[in-house]
């Protein structure tokens, strides 16, 4: 990590909650123990963990400064339901989750489990209803060949179920379609440009997708490497949901997207995905993860707690706090200081006579991340 990003990440403190305060899981106010350790180079603060979802369709880990990050918008309650990408992004509602993937290759699959987030739940509408349809995702990133691409002419194309539309931001910093795959239908493959790179090259990038109805789900965006002598590719246009790959068993690939491979195409590479600038670094990363012991309650008086704890290694404090009745969390601050012996004091956003179940969380300095097992405790 250069010196630049480092700065940014200590002095860069951002909240991507309304406020930092918000019912559905705003951080409050905290003070901690004097013990003063030396400063995360992460920020714990700028990614809440209870609103930051890691990969929902890919387990694969990407480093700090690689990946895409998106945001997430629904069809609330009553609105009508959209067949293109832009009406759910306009028109839709947009959710507080931060979502971050090291890789898209989705293959046709049936999408029944909702999207699984840091802390172990599943991102719901603002109603608490799980997502499993008429959803939509926009991913930002930047694309650049790696040591094992050769620079040369690409042409790019997506395959999707349903609708998905690439762009490229242009020297004027417009963003211009260069796939276009959009509408309700099953497994397509969208054909789009050809651009030329070499490995100087950094594309911004831009890809919406929406989930229509359910009951498949894919995303591959995909390219290959093309000459005057490449052929055009018979199956652009090309749809159907056992096409591509077989839904019903591990969505393994059938011959007519073997045949793809065969011609040179093949998804885009996690490594060739990096983070765009405003994202500063990738939460998802996974570092050496700290032990958490002796969590305990050391005061509960007139709506004041305090909680205690341990780390093997040193380590940032939070408390993430979960009303055993409504869901709502509440995530303290971290002043991200890295130390070994823990010790948060919160009364803000608490109600007494409430009971809340609470956990401690700790980030190493390479970010790994640990949530404790949750103590029940009614606020006095």
């Amino acid at each position: 990590m250069n010196l630049a990003r480092k700065h940014v990440l200590l002095v860069f403190a951002l909240c991507f909650l309304p406020a930092c305060f918000n019912k559905n899981g705003g951080s409050t106010e905290v003070a901690t123990n004097p013990e003063q350790g030396p400063l995360s180079v992460f920020d714990a603060n700028m990614y809440p963990l209870n609103k930051v979802v890691c990969d929902p369709f890919d387990p694969g880990v990407a480093g700090p400064n690689d990946g895409l990050v998106a945001h997430l918008y629904y069809r609330g309650q009553g609105q009508d339901r959209w067949y293109n990408t832009l009406d759910y992004l306009n028109l839709g509602q947009q959710s507080p989750q931060t979502l971050f993937f090291s890789s898209l290759d989705v293959p046709t699959r049936l999408f029944d489990q909702g999207f699984p987030t840091e802390t172990g739940s599943s991102i719901n509408d603002d109603a608490g209803n799980r997502l499993m349809e008429y959803f939509a995702l926009t991913f930002s990133s930047v694309l650049k060949l790696t040591a094992d691409d050769e620079d040369g002419d690409y042409e790019f194309a997506l395959l999707s179920d349903d609708g998905a539309v690439m762009y490229v931001r242009d020297s004027s910093g417009q963003y211009q379609p260069i796939v276009n795959n959009d509408g309700d239908h099953p497994t397509r493959m969208g054909c789009g440009q050809k651009l030329t790179l070499d490995h100087s090259s950094e594309l911004v990038i831009k890809l919406d997708y929406y989930q229509g109805p359910r009951y498949h789900i894919s995303l591959v965006p995909m390219w290959r490497k093309v000459s005057s002598a490449t052929t055009a590719e018979p199956l652009c246009g090309h749809s159907g949901n056992s096409l591509f790959f077989d839904y019903n068993n591990n969505s393994t690939p059938q011959a007519a997207y073997n045949q793809l491979l065969s011609r040179g195409w093949k998804p885009i590479a996690s490594g060739n995905w990096n983070l765009p600038a405003f994202a500063v670094f990738n939460p998802c990363t996974t570092g050496t993860v700290p032990v958490i012991s002796n969590f305990q309650l050391v005061d509960n008086v007139e709506g004041f707690v305090s909680f205690s704890w341990t780390t093997d290694i040193p380590a940032t404090s939070q408390l993430l706090f979960t009303d055993t009745v409504t869901g709502v969390e509440l995530l303290t601050t971290a002043d991200n200081r890295l130390r070994i012996s823990h010790l948060v004091n919160t009364s803000s956003g608490l109600t007494i006579g409430k009971s809340y179940e609470v956990r401690a969380i700790s980030i190493s300095a390479d970010y790994g991340k640990q949530i404790s097992n949750p103590i029940t405790v009614t606020i006095h």
